[in-house]
């Protein structure tokens, strides 16, 4: 019943059917199925295993270190109401972390949730055409731009009401198919999936989303990097994945490097860095980089968070990320450990894991919701494959050095991206 819930849950989530289908226009689906998931889901689970889950687990460490950032990124300014609101706002990201991770806990619960995420993306691009052909989706939703003029992006609503956000939900749909495909099933299955991708190309073109183009690039490489040991055709997938983006792209996609966008981008990235040089541990505050720039969003995920929470939060939202994909990589990669069906799930979910966060360097979605969920089914899959492994299991494992590793990587990532200011402010001629 809870796992039925939970994929009730991401489906209304993804698809939002309040926000354009009439009979259930205005209510809050998402809250009324998010309540009886959150109670099914704890009374399935024993209080020692649910005690084991949130205590001992490093990833669950992690992310709850990062919750605790959140609230001290604004309790250490003294601001009480938005550590109040900063729980609230990032509580829910919280428990669909806590959810996804909880329920879809083995190898065919996270197939079920591909096909769920798969199933809900052919709806919006259905959304898609509708806008592309008539300038209108569901429940009138218009896309961002001038139809007119034929400089249009199409969006979906509510949480993809972004071109780019739209964007990095088939970032993670893709690879979804993918895994299914060579993870074997029926005949109609696979035919369906096959014409699944089409769609989905479909919809990440129109978005126009430089962000999702690149996200798209290190999605397939990550993906075929993992199931082809060929060096040749590794090389031979690269070069001809971008010279087909370079030929065959969307526009946007292939503009100059040192266009105002991207200058802007840069600018913003600079700002972050100063004001986490003015609050180098806990950061500015939660959700208040807006406050500080005068409007302008930080376009990367990892400057948002470092200039939010400080290195404090940043090192935990960095862990979860860098944990959660190095041990789904394991997996995918553990030949005759793991059964090879369960392994080109693991694929999958890599692939996605390092699509959405390719694209997410370049666009702020450092508290997005899909992030987590994915974040969320990996955590699943390794439970899985906790108790099932001898203990301890090289899988799995997550060491003190580990931890250790993740925290220099974060704190190194911030004079790598002050690099990356200094050398486009050269090219470029910015000074």
């Amino acid at each position: 019943m809870g796992f039925f819930l939970v994929c009730l849950y991401v489906a209304v989530l993804l698809l939002r059917p309040q926000e354009w289908y009439e009979p259930v226009k205005g209510y809050e689906l998402v809250n009324v199925i998010a309540i009886p998931t959150i109670l099914i889901a704890f009374i399935e689970q024993s209080k020692a295993r649910l005690g084991n889950f949130f205590v001992r687990s490093r990833f669950s460490q992690a992310m709850l270190a990062l919750f605790a950032s959140v609230m001290l990124s604004q309790l250490v300014r003294l601001r009480l109401s938005g550590a109040i609101d900063a729980v609230r706002e990032f509580g829910k990201i919280a428990v669909l972390f806590y959810l996804v991770a909880i329920l879809v806990n083995t190898p065919r619960r996270v197939r079920i949730m591909m096909w769920v995420i798969i199933v809900s993306s052919m709806v919006l691009a259905y959304n898609t055409y509708l806008e592309v052909q008539t300038g209108h989706g569901f429940g009138g939703v218009e896309p961002y731009g001038s139809y007119d003029l034929g400089t249009f992006r199409v969006i979906g609503s509510g949480i993809f009401s972004d071109p780019n956000d739209f964007a990095m939900l088939y970032l993670m749909a893709m690879p979804f198919a993918f895994a299914l495909l060579a993870a074997g099933g029926s005949v109609p299955g696979k035919l369906l999936l096959m014409c699944s991708l089409p769609p989905m190309l479909y919809v990440l073109y129109y978005t126009q989303s430089r962000g999702g183009v690149i996200g798209f690039c290190a999605m397939i490489i990550a993906y075929f990097w993992t199931t082809t040991k060929n060096i040749i055709i590794r090389v031979s997938l690269v070069v001809v994945l971008l010279s087909a983006i370079a030929v065959f792209g969307p526009e946007r996609a292939r503009g100059a490097y040192v266009e105002g966008s991207a200058s802007g981008r840069i600018m913003e990235w600079g700002l972050g860095i100063q004001m986490l040089k003015e609050n180098p541990l806990f950061g500015f505050g939660y959700q208040r980089w807006l406050d500080y720039s005068g409007g302008m969003a930080a376009h990367n995920s990892m400057v948002n968070c470092f200039a939010e929470l400080g290195l404090v939060g940043y090192v935990c939202w960095f862990t979860l990320c860098l944990l959660v994909m190095k041990s789904v990589s394991r997996i995918a990669r553990a030949e005759g450990q793991v059964d090879v069906r369960i392994r080109r799930v693991a694929n999958g979910l890599f692939a996605a894991q390092v699509g959405y966060l390719t694209a997410a360097f370049f666009l702020t979605r450092t508290y997005n919701p899909v992030l987590f969920f994915l974040l969320g089914m990996g955590f699943g899959l390794i439970r899985w494959i906790e108790g099932r492994q001898p203990a301890p299991s090289t899988l799995t494992q997550i060491s003190t050095r580990d931890l250790a590793r993740c925290a220099i990587y974060a704190v190194a990532s911030v004079p790598a991206i002050w690099l990356i200011i200094r050398m486009y402010s050269a090219v470029s001629g910015a000074g």
